[in-house]
């Protein structure tokens, strides 16, 4: 009898426990994007080769720091993100918010400056 009870239960208690995974797994999925879709995110596109380029290295290095979101993106090696954002000269900051483009500006650019364009508190 309690064998029948075992082999009737198991699959039953398996079954569900895996829905309730499942759900567990959608919804830490659906956060997840939500957090993502809120965030902001500045492409610095440069080239090892440019001299603006190095000269602004370390003024986005110094920002990454204080806690903006700023991603480095070499055009030589990194030539699809480059063509899909049509990058035609760099240095060139591409601002990014729910994925989509917001604010571009290409050349160097003071600290001050980029950090007043990083005002927004996506970018953060």
């Amino acid at each position: 009898m309690l064998a029948c009870l075992v082999v009737f239960l198991v699959p039953i208690i398996g079954i569900v426990g895996y829905r309730q995974y499942q759900d567990y797994l959608e919804q830490q999925k659906h956060a997840l994007q939500l957090h993502w879709k809120r965030r902001g995110e500045v492409l610095f596109f440069n080239a090892s080769w440019c001299g603006p380029c190095r000269q602004m290295k370390p003024i986005v290095g110094g920002l990454r720091s204080e806690g903006y979101h700023l991603r480095d993106v070499d055009i030589d090696s990194n030539k699809a993100l480059a063509s899909k954002y049509g990058i035609r000269s760099v240095p060139t900051f591409v601002f990014v918010e729910n994925g989509k483009e917001v604010n571009r500006f290409s050349g160097g650019t003071s600290p001050d400056h980029l950090r007043e364009l990083l005002a927004d508190p996506a970018y953060r």
